[in-house]
This record gives structure tokens, sequence and C-alpha cells, in this order.
């Protein structure tokens, strides 16, 4: 008769521990956490919003669209072109774009 109450009062035990932690909100994990951010009135912080942003580990390149030394694709000298885009590099002296390789940043 012991054995049969210890039973019951585990299985209650466990159900009181899951109704606490899913009324607690420690199992709702993901998209349904509410925003950690907002305040009191419903609005963010913007200040501490700045504050918690990682900074961004790839900082965007500048756009160099000034003449460059370029080694070309086919292989020959090194050449002065202006970059257009995708590789390719109109060369100062004149003709049509040439894939190359800028030699510098």
């Amino acid at each position: 008769m012991l054995a049969a109450f210890e039973e019951l009062d585990m299985k209650i035990a466990i159900a009181l521990l899951i109704t606490v932690f899913a009324v607690s909100g420690c199992s709702a994990l993901g998209p349904l956490q509410p925003d950690s951010q907002q305040t009191a009135f419903g609005t963010n912080n913007s200040e501490s919003s700045a504050a918690l942003a990682a900074p961004d580990p790839f900082p965007a390149r500048t756009q160099n669209t000034g003449p460059q030394v370029i080694i070309p694709v086919t292989g020959g000298p090194p050449v002065l072109g202006i970059p257009v885009g995708g590789n390719l590099f109109v060369p100062v002296t004149g003709g049509p774009p040439v894939p190359g390789i800028p030699t510098s940043p």
C-alpha cells in the first residue's frame, strides 16, 4: 500500500514540476520567447540595443574606382585599368574590357 502512495506522490511531483516550468517560461525556447529588450512601456531602449549590438566581423570594403595596376587573366604584362565590376577592367590606353586580378586591395 505504501509503494502505491509513493508512486502517486512521484507522479504528482513530476506533473507539478512540469507545470511550474511551463508557467515560468523555462520550456518556451526559441521564437516563442518575448523580446528581452522591451521595457515596461512596450518600447525598445535604443541605447541598450546599440550597446548590445555585436561589431561587424567583416567591415565593408570601400570601392576603389580609380585606375589600378592589374594582371590580366589571359597573361601578359601588368596593365593600368579602371574597374567596371566582376573583375573586369577597362585599360586606360583603350580597348575592350580585360578580365584581371588587381595587385592592390
